[in-house]
Parts: C-alpha cells; sequence; structure tokens
C-alpha cells in the first residue's frame, strides 16, 4: 500500500477506479474499510482513499493538531496521487477537515460534499464529545467502549436490526481498534471546529447531507453550513444514523453522484 508523509507523520492511502477524481476523508475513528459497502457504489470515479493520522495503517501523532493540520494531509495525499484537483466527500470529522481543505486551497478542490458535520459546536454537541472523552478515559474495556460509541453513531432502525456486541466484537476481531490517546487527540479535533465565520469564503460547489435519525450532529448543524456557503445545496438520506455511507450505501452514493455529476 503506497504512503506519504505530512508535518512528519506516514499516511497510508490507495487509489482505485477511474474516472473523475474523489477524495474521500473519514470521520472520527473510522479508517478506510468504513467505505466498504459505499466504495462499489461509486464505480465512474477514481476513489482516492486514506487512513487519517491517529487511525488505521497511518502513523500515530505526538501531539495535538486540528482539522487544518488535517487538511494538509489530505493535500499531501493529493499531491502523492499525482492530483492536481478533486471533488471531495468528508463525513463528520471528515466534513470538518474538507471544510478547511477547501478555504485553505480552492483551486484543489472541484465539488465538495459535507456530509454529518457541522460548523461549529452548540451546547448539545459539546456534551455529546465531553460524555464521549469521559467514557473513553474511563473505559478500558474496548468492546464496551466500541458498544457506547456505536449507539451514539447509529441510527435506532439499524440498531433494530443487528446485534451490537457482536457486531462491534466483529470490528474489534478484524482490526478495527484505535487506541485511547489517539482517539481523544481526533476527539479534540471535532471539539474545537469553528469555520462558521468562514463559510461565505467557501467558493466550490457544495452539497450538505444530513440524515433523519442522526443523533450526533442534527439537521440543523448541517442546515447551517448550506445556509453560510452561497449556493449550496442541501439533501436528507433518509433511514439513517450518523452514517449512511455503512447505515444505507445505495441512497447515499445515488445523492453524492448525482451531484459529482452535475445532475
Amino acid at each position: 500500500m503506497p504512503t506519504t508523509q505530512n508535518d512528519g507523520l506516514e499516511l497510508a492511502y490507495q487509489v482505485s477506479g477511474e474516472g473523475p477524481p474523489v477524495l474521500i476523508i473519514s470521520g472520527l475513528s473510522a479508517e478506510r474499510s468504513f467505505w466498504a459497502l459505499t466504495r462499489p457504489l461509486l464505480s465512474g470515479f477514481t476513489l482516492i482513499e486514506f487512513d487519517n493520522r491517529d487511525i488505521g495503517k497511518s502513523a500515530r501523532a505526538k501531539g495535538p493538531y486540528d482539522a487544518a493540520d488535517m487538511a494538509r494531509d489530505a493535500l499531501a495525499v493529493l499531491d502523492a496521487a499525482g492530483i492536481p484537483k478533486a471533488h471531495v466527500v468528508g463525513h463528520s470529522m471528515g466534513g470538518m477537515i474538507a471544510q478547511e481543505l477547501a478555504l485553505m486551497t480552492p483551486q484543489r478542490v472541484d465539488r465538495l460534499v459535507l456530509s454529518n458535520t457541522i460548523a461549529r459546536n452548540d451546547l448539545y454537541t459539546t456534551e455529546i464529545m465531553r460524555l464521549l472523552k469521559e467514557l473513553r478515559l474511563q473505559l478500558d474495556n474496548e468492546l464496551t467502549f466500541g458498544a457506547a460509541l456505536t449507539t451514539f453513531v447509529l441510527g435506532m432502525g439499524t440498531l433494530k436490526k443487528i446485534p451490537l456486541f457482536a457486531a462491534v466484537q466483529q470490528s474489534l476481531d478484524a482490526g478495527l481498534y484505535q487506541e485511547k490517546d489517539a482517539f481523544l487527540r481526533q476527539l479534540d479535533v471535532c471539539a474545537k471546529v469553528d469555520t462558521i465565520a468562514r463559510l461565505g469564503r467557501i467558493s466550490a460547489p457544495t452539497l450538505a447531507i444530513y440524515c433523519d435519525d442522526d443523533r450526533m450532529f442534527s439537521p440543523h448543524m448541517v442546515r447551517e453550513i448550506a445556509d453560510g456557503i452561497h449556493g449550496a445545496a442541501l439533501d436528507e438520506i433518509l433511514d439513517s444514523g450518523h452514517c449512511p455511507m455503512v447505515e444505507a450505501p445505495e441512497n447515499f452514493a445515488t445523492t453524492v453522484r448525482a451531484f459529482l455529476k452535475g445532475s
């Protein structure tokens, strides 16, 4: 698997498919495998996927960082892949990174998809992140913490269909694990997000996506992003919680494909 470097950290990435390039940026505690159900539904595009710092096969950081630092990681991946300009799809924390990327280097971003993300925290999300931090600090049992985190990110409809602890154990058995300090550093990125006053400077055609059962970032927070970006479109994915690429991959991929193709 190819790697590149930024800020002294090795970043693992992959390039697959053919067609217009699409950079995919994952969210908190999510690596490239998180997109496994959606990836084949995005045929006709060249997909550039990578593990953010502090997750998967990319290096663990030595100290704190912010979304702008992670946006520079994304740029390093584009450079290494030889992609001068790409569509960008960012989910949750990945959407925060994508906002910084579009602000930092608008010439590198074609169309922008911001899914289930925010431009600033409110009291609810601040308290949720505080709770997640305390849970991660106090729970040493990885299965228990994974189950707690999963109940926040999956919608009620999905949770009624899967055996929660068995699903988390399956993920752990597959090696999908993030160390405690790495999770906390990424969580701090989410807690510090604040692009609300700069959204008007994003020039890329933008689609903001929310889900009807997202209990992490509510629809009004995504709508706030769409309102702040000139000409941005807003769309809803039904029957999904915070992770439509896992919970409703067909609907998610159809929505993203239509926007990236300009229809």
